[in-house]
């Protein structure tokens, strides 16, 4: 029987030695669905933080300055539309990707993000593979 390591990373990061890491922040009011894609990005190595409500997405980003922002769009109180009009609306926060993480996989969702400032709208639960080819394409592109 062979020892397992459980802090090792489940995925083996692709990152190019001249690739910069991306600043991802990831937005979910599931705790647990926040920690899975803060954790595989983590893996592909990029520097990720999460938080779990839209109040604190706002705080944490002006802190964090992130390049991606990996938003859930139904949360209590302040919901990802209400964070990325925000968001989209400070100069600061420009150059900044803001991708919609959603249960609702219908038209009418992805055309009221597209109409919202987001830049991409993905359905939940997130492929690890769709995931990582997103993050090297934003990589190549920043």
């Amino acid at each position: 029987m062979t020892a397992v390591n459980a802090r090792a990373p489940l995925l083996t990061p692709r990152l190019p030695v001249l690739q910069k890491p991306l600043r991802v922040l990831v937005v979910d009011d599931n705790v647990g669905a926040a920690e899975s894609v803060r954790a595989a990005i983590e893996d592909f190595g990029d520097v990720v933080q999460s938080c779990c409500n839209g109040p604190d997405a706002v705080s944490v980003a002006r802190v964090f300055r992130p390049n991606v922002l990996f938003l859930d769009l139904a949360m209590p109180g302040m919901d990802g539309f209400e964070v990325a009009n925000l968001l989209r609306k400070d100069r600061t926060f420009e150059g900044l990707k803001i991708i919609a993480q959603t249960g609702f996989n219908d038209d009418e969702s992805r055309r009221r993000t597209a109409n919202s400032g987001f830049d991409l709208c993905l359905s939940k639960p997130l492929s690890l593979n769709v995931l990582d080819d997103m993050l090297m394409m934003l990589r190549a592109a920043a």
